[in-house]
């Protein structure tokens, strides 16, 4: 039996953006039909007046397009360089390189939120924007970027010698050409160089991602053995499973830096499973897990990994977001869409009259958090 879900502890320290703006996430398929509506592609052609509300809403300011970790991610993924191009320069166009924070940084806030009750020691995490520009924050990095020589970071010096005016229309050029070579990926040998020294290193989130599909294959391998989990408490498994594995790094320093040992928090197990799934970014996940995780025939990708960080992220805190048929599915089933205030759908020419009609729900976060 399907238990009743408990009621969601949300961030504080997470700073949205104004209420008057609506967040809108589209997953990279759907990028993909804007991009060929944008470039006259007749698979386009359904989507010309989807793209034109679009570009309304971004340019009047009622809407904020947001990439993520993840679209970053799949872009790399795409082998032809033109429609990595296509799909780039529609990205730019609607969301002017805006991101959301990485997922692991939401996680981190929303654990502060539920342990903070009980801390000895007060929060020591700062505010941070849930909106940003630019795969750095997209990936929760806060520094910006340095001008690196022979003698270290020469940035100041560099400032000195052009000038403030100059340096800061050469730092803006520096920033929109790394973020558009980021997004559609090298071109060449040449690029791929140019863009390691600004910092970019796909392999190495691209081996933390299969770690964790490489996981959850496990646990598929696990439930063929004890079948009955898979058709009865598949759910509290799967909790047990996020609370251990995702935040296997996470939650360890989050409770030593409030004077916490685990049982001063989780003192049952339906305390314990309260615990997880009350962190909207955490239900999420689960809930995606554990309705793939029915299907034993299923095989685990890093995709499945990058679906899941991207509407964990999204459907807790954007306002509409555009997912697949099967997603938007496992999101209505779980009702989260209505539990979490969001629009949730996944034909896209549905979107303009979510764009045109839809009121923020910041406002009823706000109040879900005092």
């Amino acid at each position: 039996m399907k238990t009743r879900p408990p009621s969601f502890v949300w961030p504080s320290l997470l700073e949205l953006p104004p209420e008057n703006v609506l967040v809108v996430y589209l997953d990279l398929n759907h990028w993909i039909g804007l991009a060929q509506a944008s470039v006259g592609r007749p698979k386009g052609d359904s989507l010309v007046e989807v793209l034109e509300v679009c570009r309304y809403a971004r340019t009047s300011g009622t809407a904020a397009f947001v990439l993520s970790e993840a679209t970053y991610a799949e872009m790399l993924k795409i082998k032809d360089p033109r429609q990595r191009r296509d799909l780039a320069e529609v990205m730019e166009e609607l969301t002017g390189f805006a991101t959301l924070i990485s997922r692991v940084v939401v996680m981190e806030f929303e654990l502060s939120a539920v342990l903070d009750p009980y801390a000895k020691f007060p929060s020591p995490l700062p505010r941070v924007s849930l909106v940003g520009r630019g795969v750095r924050h997209a990936l929760g990095i806060n520094s910006g970027i340095a001008i690196m020589g022979p003698s270290g970071n020469e940035t100041a010096q560099v400032r000195e010698w052009l000038g403030i005016e100059n340096f800061e229309r050469f730092m803006t050029d520096l920033f929109l050409n790394a973020e558009r070579s980021f997004l559609r990926g090298p071109s060449d040998s040449k690029e791929t160089e140019e863009l390691r020294a600004l910092g970019w290193k796909p392999e190495g989130p691209a081996g933390i991602t299969e770690k964790r599909a490489a996981q959850e294959r496990d646990l598929t391998i696990l439930l063929d053995s004890e079948e009955r989990w898979r058709r009865g408490r598949l759910r509290d498994v799967v909790s047990a499973r996020e609370l251990v594995i995702e935040f296997e790094n996470i939650l360890p320093r989050a409770l030593d830096e409030r004077g916490l040992v685990l049982h001063d928090v989780i003192t049952d197990r339906e305390f314990a499973r309260n615990f997880v799934r009350s962190m909207p970014s955490s239900e999420v996940s689960i809930e995606l897990k554990t309705a793939w995780h029915r299907n034993g025939e299923r095989t685990w990708t890093v995709n499945d990994i990058h679906d899941i960080d991207a509407l964990a992220l999204a459907t807790p805190y954007c306002d509409v977001i555009v997912t697949e048929k099967g997603c938007h599915h496992i999101l209505e089933v779980a009702d989260l869409p209505t539990r979490m205030g969001t629009t949730v759908l996944h034909n896209l020419s549905d979107l303009p009259r979510s764009l045109l009609n839809r009121s923020s729900k910041r406002d009823d976060l706000t109040k879900a958090k005092s």
